[in-house]
């Protein structure tokens, strides 16, 4: 009798000790291991921040170099874009290259200016004769003026009866910085 109530003793403490676990599990441990799995994210979301807060110095250096070459490029492009008082003397050098190149002006029509936000369109049409390598020669030393110009249309027709003369048609873009924009207000027109 005594080996069944010891017996019946061991399972009320194997179950009493089953029922403490059960309860430990869903009340305490369950709880705390998701406490615990949503503070290591948030632990791993702060390390993330961390770790691009510390690449952040190297970042904006670059993008203040970056910056600084853009700044440069523009001033450069400023200072070398031709103003309204300069066109003439830009259309003189223009119309000096291509006779030197050997060509005979037949047409020097400037258009006019189309003005966008930030900068001025200055168009130019150029009709002269010549051969094709007068030709080439003109469009190049057009090509490495400072300002900066934009072959729009080229036309080359062979003219009849001639040994290699060619007549040329070529529409130019020259652009220029627009005066009114409000941010470059010191730019003298």
């Amino acid at each position: 009798m005594k080996q069944s109530v010891f017996r019946c003793g061991n399972w009320i403490v194997t179950l009493s000790i089953i029922a403490a676990a059960a309860i430990y599990l869903t009340l305490v441990w369950l709880p705390g291991r998701r406490t615990i799995k949503a503070m290591q994210a948030q632990l791993g979301n702060k390390q993330q921040f961390i770790d691009q807060a510390t690449d952040m110095p190297t970042a904006l250096v670059a993008a203040q170099r970056e910056l600084q070459e853009n700044e440069a490029a523009v001033a450069q492009w400023e200072n070398a874009a031709p103003r309204r008082k300069e066109l003439p003397t830009l259309y003189g050098d223009i119309n000096a290259l291509a006779k030197d190149a050997g060509l005979a002006i037949t047409r020097f029509d400037p258009q006019p200016f189309q003005t966008h936000e930030q900068i001025r369109e200055i168009p130019l049409t150029i009709g002269c004769t010549g051969t094709f390598a007068q030709v080439f020669d003109f469009l190049r030393e057009v090509e490495s003026m400072p300002a900066t110009i934009w072959s729009k249309l080229l036309r080359i027709e062979k003219i009849e009866g001639t040994r290699g003369d060619v007549q040329c048609e070529l529409d130019l873009v020259i652009f220029s910085n627009n005066p009114q924009n409000s941010d470059y207000a010191g730019y003298i027109n």
